[in-house]
């Protein structure tokens, strides 16, 4: 049979024997909302764990709106509109209201770029800026978390008396799922913040994309009440990336409501597990620092917990990313061991971040043997992190050298990998 798969904005195949196929896990398709404002206009007038939007706010407040990146799929263009229509109804005045993108540890964002995310007139009426996690003079320290981290954040992020936090809900390598506070924290907080979070995440050695109970989010949770997150908005896209729901209120108790209803949008059961998954890194396909949530999705699918094969398909645009030393990292086998120096007073030589990431995703390279299939970046590459290279055009032969490493193979495919929650029958 033919399996065909999402390769950036093309369309990729590769042929293989109906018995040795087991499934195209894609979750079933979900309608979208009929009426997107309504839906949105729904979920502030029924927030969960807050009161309304009406009641929370004063003519006189400043209001800070963040929301995530061009790296994510979020109908910000379209979200926003809405919240700022409430806004104006309550006598905000314009001035007073900013929107930050947060950037996370991502590039920042073109003028251009900033215009069409958040749209063209939102654009031209209010302030737009990009989060800084890397200039000092543009942080602010918040005080320490419980075990004596400090906590750093974006100084335009506190300069408000209301933050509203726009984003939207997928399964999460590290956090389990994505939305409620991780717009705060990763989304804003300075490099140093960021990075020792992300270090004491890579010691867990367990795949914990679309763990709803993930003890890192619960971590990260303690850490964005230091900052402070008023109020939320978060949607949940179909596979088509239309909106079928969206959820308001508390960074918590709305983003697990949130949560539930994304299951049974973006979930698939795993009925049988295989040898060998195919994966596109559709949506978040970009760039290697992003693509790779597919290999976490698909390894849901193998068997046991360790062995068996995934093959990534991903057109990696942007190359490897904004942290390429992460790719040596991912290739080392001592990763814990430099993590925990670090935690014992060792100096950190390099990129923190690029260390953390690549220690969590050393650890699947010796779990599974991973394959990557794509243009954007190259050998020489992939061989630094462990991971078997080919080229787009030689997708059919990366499946059939994949399923020569076991007997009687048998291959699943994952066509939205990065979104796609897989869990067992």
């Amino acid at each position: 049979m033919k399996v065909t798969l999402p390769y950036g904005g093309e369309k990729v195949s590769f042929e293989v024997d109906d018995d040795r196929f087991v499934k195209m896990y894609d979750p079933v398709h979900t309608p979208p909302a009929p009426d997107f404002a309504a839906e949105i206009e729904r979920a502030l007038d029924h927030p969960v764990g807050t009161p309304r939007l009406e009641e929370m706010i004063t003519p006189d407040m400043r209001v800070n709106i963040i929301v995530d990146d061009g790296s994510r799929p979020t109908p910000i263009g379209r979200i926003l509109p809405i919240v700022l229509a409430r806004l104006e109804a309550i006598g905000v005045r314009d001035e007073n209201i900013c929107i930050i993108v947060a950037l996370g540890s991502h590039r920042h964002m073109t003028a251009q770029e900033l215009a069409e995310r958040v749209g063209e007139q939102v654009y031209a009426r209010y302030e737009v800026v990009n989060s800084e996690f890397r200039d000092p003079d543009k942080l602010v320290f918040l005080g320490k978390t419980s075990d004596g981290v400090d906590i750093y954040a974006y100084k335009r992020v506190m300069e408000a008396d209301i933050r509203i936090g726009i984003g939207n809900l997928v399964p999460h390598p590290v956090m389990g799922w994505s939305g409620g506070g991780k717009i705060l924290y990763p989304g804003v907080a300075g490099e140093d913040t960021v990075s020792y979070f992300h270090l004491k995440a890579s010691l867990y050695n367990e795949n914990l994309f679309g763990n709803s109970a993930s003890p890192v989010r619960t971590m990260m949770e303690g850490w964005v009440d230091t900052i402070g997150l008023d109020f939320i908005v978060n949607t949940v896209l179909n596979s088509d990336l239309e909106m079928c729901h969206a959820v308001a209120g508390h960074y918590v108790h709305a983003q697990r409501a949130g949560v539930e209803l994304a299951k049974h949008v973006l979930g698939c059961k795993v009925e049988k597990r295989v040898d060998v998954v195919v994966v596109s890194g559709y949506p978040a396909d970009q760039d290697f620092w992003q693509s790779p949530k597919g290999m976490y999705a698909a390894e849901h699918a193998l068997k046991g917990g360790s062995g068996g094969t995934i093959v990534l398909v991903s057109p990696n645009y942007e190359g490897v990313g904004p942290h390429p030393e992460f790719l040596q990292m991912m290739g080392r086998d001592d990763g814990d061991e430099i993590v925990k120096g670090i935690f014992d007073g060792a100096p950190c030589e390099g990129d923190a971040l690029a260390i953390a990431v690549g220690n969590s995703m050393s650890k699947m390279r010796r779990r599974r043997r991973l394959v990557v299939v794509s243009n954007g970046v190259s050998p020489e590459e992939m061989a630094l992190c462990g991971c078997r290279h080919y080229p787009v055009e030689a997708l059919q032969q990366a499946v059939d050298d994949a399923m020569a490493q076991y007997p009687d193979a048998t291959v699943a495919a994952v066509s939205n990998g990065a979104e796609t929650f897989l869990y067992q029958a």
